[in-house]
């Protein structure tokens, strides 16, 4: 089925062009990101981690209202179909039909060579799901976005194979101010729901957690396991405000497990993050998709801070997935509109019910160098 759609896509936006006689724009492109962290946590010396964390080739086209994004990564040892669409422009919308995120997080759609740091915060990839295969209309104007989506709960890469028999439709709405000298102020939230799992051998179950400030440790940070899964209703609500040197941004995740016995499960966490310009001026903002990103010069330095707060014990439900509470500082030098470098420290809190390798607060240091063009 991936081949099948991958081939469709290319020969009714090559056919497109051939058929009108106007030039079809192809532009190729490529990224790498390479990490290396340092701790203690866990040895009697510093230990060091290295990998590639992610490496991807991929071509945008262009004709007319219609445009096709394909991108081929590989990232943990894994060579996977990372975001493969197909969208159509008119007005002030876009109709999207492919494989990528649903409109549920603000940082998750972000750019991973656009993040403040190496991954997103803990509670969003606690409360987000990986890309899924399904069609998106996003709807544009100077001070409202708004988007809504029906998707398969699977990505292009596991349908037909271990596929999870579920529907996912999601919502998204975005108010915005934005003034002459730049500031821009942004605020929101999405609501997703998914239908109960069927076609199942065994009653279905979930997994929440995350990897806190690191995917590179042997274990992820927080775990939790939602048996005899029902639907799952989540909501967040979102907050950007930028200045030419100043930006912050929020979220805050509530979700809520149906459960078909025992208690529903509540997990919910949220983040705040903030960045200064000490060279350079201005933050890009996409606004077709409501999306914040890197600073607007292609030289930069930015100093940037986070604290993320993320909760999956529930003792209603009986579901203990851990607590924890992260603290990360750091300065991201932008040498060109092509190479960056990213350096900063995070301080874990480990809580109650985090994974038994997690026995205390936790210390590193991450670096990361990244080209794109």
């Amino acid at each position: 089925m991936k081949k099948t759609f991958v081939w469709a896509a290319l020969w009714l936006l090559c056919a497109t062009g051939a058929r009108a006689g106007e030039p079809l724009k192809i532009k190729f492109r490529s990224r790498a990101l390479l990490d290396a962290t340092v701790s203690g946590y866990g040895k009697d010396d510093v230990q060091g981690y290295y990998r590639l964390e992610d490496f991807r080739v991929g071509f945008k086209a262009t004709y007319k209202q219609y445009e096709m994004k394909a991108d081929i990564g590989l990232g943990g040892n894994k060579l996977a179909i990372k975001d493969l669409l197909l969208n159509y422009h008119f007005g002030h919308g876009v109709l999207s039909f492919g494989n990528a995120y649903d409109p549920y997080s603000m940082d998750m759609l972000i750019s991973t060579a656009d993040l403040r740091f190496h991954q997103s915060a803990g509670s969003v990839l606690a409360f987000t799901d990986s890309r899924k295969l399904g069609v998106t209309y996003h709807h544009s104007l100077p001070a409202w976005y708004w988007a809504a989506g029906l998707y398969t709960h699977n990505d292009i890469n596991k349908i037909g194979e271990g596929q999870v028999n579920a529907m996912v439709s999601t919502a998204r709405g975005v108010w915005r101010r934005q003034w002459e000298d730049g500031s821009l102020l942004h605020a929101g939230g999405a609501f997703s729901f998914r239908t109960k799992p069927v076609n199942t051998d065994t009653p279905p179950e979930g997994n929440v957690g995350n990897d806190g400030i690191t995917s590179m440790l042997p274990a992820p940070l927080m775990e939790a396991t939602v048996d005899h899964l029902g639907t799952e209703l989540k909501g967040v609500f979102e907050l950007l405000y930028m200045r030419p040197r100043f930006m912050v941004q929020g979220e805050y995740f509530l979700n809520r497990f149906n459960r078909t016995r025992g208690e529903a499960y509540r997990p919910q966490g949220g983040y705040v993050q903030a960045g200064i310009l000490l060279v350079g001026r201005g933050f890009e903002y996409d606004a077709l998709y409501g999306i914040p990103g890197r600073p607007s010069t292609s030289r930069a330095v930015e100093l940037v801070a986070r604290f993320n707060y993320t909760d999956l014990n529930d003792a209603r439900a009986g579901i203990l997935g851990g607590r924890e509470s992260d603290l990360s500082v750091g300065v991201n030098f932008y040498l060109n509109e092509y190479l960056g470098m990213k350096l900063n420290a995070g301080y874990v809190f480990v809580g109650d019910h985090c994974q038994s390798f997690y026995t205390e607060n936790l210390l590193l240091g991450q670096l990361r160098l990244q080209y794109i063009f």
